[in-house]
């Protein structure tokens, strides 16, 4: 009598034939119109459950019945389909209208087909009878992935093709930079509306001041802000070196072309030049538009309402004071006693130290800008590369959109979304606490200033004095009328770490040892 049952009962064999008979049905379209429409998503489903019935295949779950774009294997419910696969041993097939459904991502698809299959998963396309158990069928299968594959660099050249004739005439195919707005956004490109908004006009403004020699970069900022806009050197920096506000169109699309675009320039092409040309005098201009006598103008802000102070003149008494441009109670200080203050707040930053404690310093210094440095790169790292794929995914979204692929609502939907999403990621990435990758360098720097702390404060030029405060005190600092003291909002972090370590090395006495625990306990980051 023949004992083969009981084998296969002992090793579980028979459940492994018997439960992989269910099967489960992955349906998609490429666009939320086809989607809306569902007559491809109804017949997909329509054929997947025949074919189960007909082969005697019990559905499991479904999947998929929206649209995902099968360029890449990255999608939410393709890749929730392949987990819910590989994590249930009773499902033996999957089961897709046609091949190109399933993925459009070439040697990939075939790479995922094949892991499957070695799972005890089949793949079936319904529609497109292939028998994959022998390597005829393999090929054929293989041969249906590359054919969707090349199909989509196909239609991706013809888009490509599409969108450079556009630029080549000059209209713009993205989300206009800063100082424009597009009226007609929800429209074909050809029929966008690109035009200066509020924000440009005080940009044609900052321009002008540039071009004349008016203002310095950080002075023009301050004015923006006080007129209601927003922005720091940085971004205007970028402004000021981008063509598209004298009415250029450069584009990674079309490498090595000039093209005079269709919309207003909030510049001319001439003063664009000037700006931004190196020898140009514009370019090597430096500014002494403050007052020797109020040299904290840059930094100070009021301690009630937070706006940078100006300052004037009491004449009678030949003494300068600061004072709120807000007009807050009380926001009047002597330039003599802020100064003072000043003087005594860099008096903490100041270095002094001698012999051993000298020695040791810039090896402690290291030891903790490490520290720091590691945490930092870390999130660096991970907030450029998050930032990097989510103005890939901007692009693409564009892309589509102008190209008619998806509509006004969709559109909206994610560019705003995204668009948060990089605002956020570059205020994140405008402020770290280290940026420098040659720590060395860093700390000698560092302790160089230092050293002179008190020294550049009272001999240097008022250009010297400016960048001493940005240096040290980055977000600006108020004064306490109380108390006499000036209150810091946020310190360099290499001078933050020079005055701590500093404070600790002095306070160690002469022949102790040297505890680097007992510094880092007293550090703060």
């Amino acid at each position: 009598m023949s004992r083969i049952k009981d084998f296969e009962k002992m090793y579980g064999l028979d459940e492994k034939k018997n439960n992989r008979k269910k099967a489960i049905i992955y349906t998609r379209v490429s666009t939320k119109e086809q989607a809306d429409n569902n007559t491809s998503l109804a017949t997909q489903k329509k054929f997947c459950e025949d074919y189960a019935r007909n082969n005697g295949y019990e559905v499991a779950e479904y999947f998929g019945g929206t649209y995902e774009s099968a360029k890449t294997d990255e999608r939410k419910e393709f890749q929730r389909m392949i987990k819910y696969a590989r994590q249930n041993s009773t499902v033996g097939f999957i089961l897709i209208y046609s091949y190109d459904r399933f993925s459009r991502s070439g040697a990939n698809a075939s790479y995922i087909a094949d892991e499957l299959k070695k799972q005890g998963i089949l793949l079936i396309a319904v529609t497109q009878k292939v028998d994959t158990s022998n390597a005829g069928g393999i090929m054929q299968q293989d041969f249906f992935f590359l054919l969707s594959r090349f199909d989509n660099e196909m239609r991706r050249d013809k888009t490509k093709t599409g969108m450079s004739e556009l630029l080549r005439k000059g209209y713009w195919l993205w989300t206009p930079p800063r100082g424009y707005i597009n009226t007609n956004r929800f429209h074909r490109a050809v029929d966008w509306n690109i035009v200066i908004n509020e924000e440009g006009k005080l940009l044609r403004k900052a321009f002008e001041w540039r071009v004349k020699n008016t203002y310095s970069s950080a002075e023009i900022v301050r004015r923006l802000n006080t007129l209601g806009m927003k922005i720091d050197e940085r971004r205007l920096h970028e402004i000021f070196k981008n063509p598209f506000y004298c009415g250029i169109l450069i584009t990674r699309m079309l490498p090595g072309e000039v093209i005079v675009g269709k919309h207003e320039a909030i510049v001319s092409q001439e003063d664009f030049l000037k700006i931004n040309t190196p020898e140009s005098e514009v370019a090597n201009k430096t500014y002494e538009t403050m007052s020797n006598d109020l040299p904290l103008k840059k930094s100070l802000r009021c301690s009630t309402c937070g706006h940078l102070m100006t300052g004037f003149l009491v004449q009678t008494k030949g003494l300068f004071y600061y004072k709120c441009q807000k007009k807050c109670t009380g926001g009047n200080i002597s330039a003599i006693q802020l100064h003072k203050s000043f003087e005594e707040l860099l008096n903490q930053y100041q270095l002094n130290l001698k012999g051993l404690e000298a020695a040791v310093f810039p090896e402690v210094m290291q030891d903790k800008l490490v520290e720091i440095s590691k945490s930092d790169a870390n999130e660096i790292s991970a907030a450029k590369s998050k930032l990097t794929q989510i103005r890939k995914e901007l692009d693409t979204i564009e892309e589509r959109f102008a190209t008619g692929k998806i509509d006004n609502l969709l559109y909206t939907k994610f560019s705003e979304k995204h668009k948060n999403e990089i605002s956020e990621l570059e205020e994140k990435l405008s402020n770290p606490n280290l940026t420098s990758s040659n720590l060395q360098k860093c700390i000698k720097n560092g302790v160089k200033i230092a050293r002179k702390l008190s020294k550049i404060w009272t001999s240097g030029d008022l250009f010297d004095k400016h960048k001493l405060q940005h240096l040290l005190f980055p977000d600006g600092f108020a004064y306490d009328k109380q108390n006499k003291r000036v209150l810091t909002f946020r310190t360099n972090v290499i001078f933050e770490l020079i005055r701590s370590i500093s404070t600790v090395l002095s306070e160690i006495k002469s022949g102790d040892p040297i505890n680097y625990n007992q510094i880092s306990a007293r550090v703060t980051s």
